[in-house]
């Protein structure tokens, strides 16, 4: 009985720390809206509408996703270390005869 109770003593610190990981990392994503009023493409293949998309990604992280609020599709990007703000996003959009093409996210 006596060492049962350690075992459960000593696995509850164990699961708390597990708890307490995943809701602190679910809740480091940052994530900014862009109403983008025009269709364009994604890497010369994928074209996505136009409408409201968000930016997210984790704090720290050089990776970014565009996200479509409406669809749900998103786009990975690695953004430049060093360049970007926090909660400063930008896209960076080439025009060229074929439309409008994402080329970056910083």
């Amino acid at each position: 009985m006596f060492q049962r109770a350690i075992r459960v003593f000593a696995l509850l610190p164990g699961a708390a720390l597990i708890l307490g990981v995943s809701a602190l990392q679910a809740s480091t994503v940052k994530s900014e809206k862009f109403e983008i009023p025009f269709a364009f493409q994604v890497r010369h293949h994928t074209t996505l509408p136009a409408g409201e998309y968000q930016v997210q990604r984790s704090a720290g992280s050089d990776i970014a996703f565009l996200v479509n609020t409406q669809t749900g599709d998103r786009v990975q990007f690695l953004r430049p270390a060093g360049v970007s703000q926090e909660g400063k996003a930008r896209l960076i959009f080439e025009n060229s005869e074929n439309g409008h093409l994402l080329k970056a996210i910083s």
